[in-house]
This record gives structure tokens, sequence and C-alpha cells, in this order.
């Protein structure tokens, strides 16, 4: 565990040490999730994807392999749509 302190400058921004940043492959435009609970600050790394389906990937346990999953998908927001719309 890394414990560094850090000081809030003008606007509300602190500067991440060069240390935690490299650890966690931060660089601009990063993204975190400020959470706070019982008096703490926590900051969470998002992971992020190339392709945010990748991360999808496997999260779903269905009986038979699905061939195309794109066309299913899409068959699946047209007919919601159309219901909708009705």
């Amino acid at each position: 565990m890394i414990v560094i302190s850090v000081e809030v400058g003008k606007y509300g921004r602190i500067i991440l040490p060069k240390k935690i940043r490299k650890k966690y492959g931060m660089s601009e435009g990063f993204r975190l999730i400020v959470t706070e609970s019982r008096g703490h600050i926590c900051l969470t790394p998002v992971k992020t994807y190339e392709k945010p389906t990748e991360a999808l990937f496997g999260s779903i346990k269905v009986a038979k392999p699905i061939d195309d999953p794109k066309s299913l998908a899409r068959d699946f927001i047209r007919k919601k749509l159309s219901e909708d719309m009705q």
C-alpha cells in the first residue's frame, strides 16, 4: 500500500504522484470514479476498452452458442422499438 499526501489546489484539483500514475498506467484523459463513504474519498480507475463489446464478452451464459450476436441484438432492438411504437 502506498501512502502519499497531496494538496488540493485551485478548483479542487489534485496532482496524483508519478509513482501512482505509473503503477496504474494513467496519462492525460485517464478516467477515475470518485466515491465517498464513511468519511473517506476513494478514486477507482475506470477500465476502458478500444471495443466496448470486449467488456461484455462471456458475461452472459446461453444454452447454445450464438453464431451472429450482432444480428441477434439488432433483431431484438428492432422488435423492441416496434413494440414501443404501437
